[in-house]
């Protein structure tokens, strides 16, 4: 899954779910990478549902509070677009 998102007049940072992974308490999560189109050394990681970044590499820290921001709003779009993806493969 991939959303885009223009950050800055000169920036954009592309959102991909990676995986849906069931964590030791027995809760799904999903992975996601964050990553500037323009310099693909940009990237960050992050465990949803808790918007955790676990890895990042070549942002700012304001920059990193925006994706946090971003992930916050648009979760359960995520999550949605997420189990209607999984169902339709599914389904195959």
């Amino acid at each position: 899954m991939l959303y885009s998102i223009n950050y800055e007049k000169d920036k954009t940072l592309e959102v991909h779910i990676m995986n849906e992974y069931v964590d030791r308490d027995g809760c799904k999560n999903l992975t996601v990478r964050v990553e500037e189109v323009e310099d693909r050394t940009h990237y960050s990681e992050w465990r949803l549902p808790d918007i955790f970044c676990y890895k990042s590499y070549g942002f700012s820290e304001n920059d990193e509070l925006d994706m946090e921001n971003y992930l916050l709003h648009n979760e359960s779009i995520m999550w949605d677009d997420w189990r209607e993806y999984k169902n339709s493969k599914e389904s195959r």
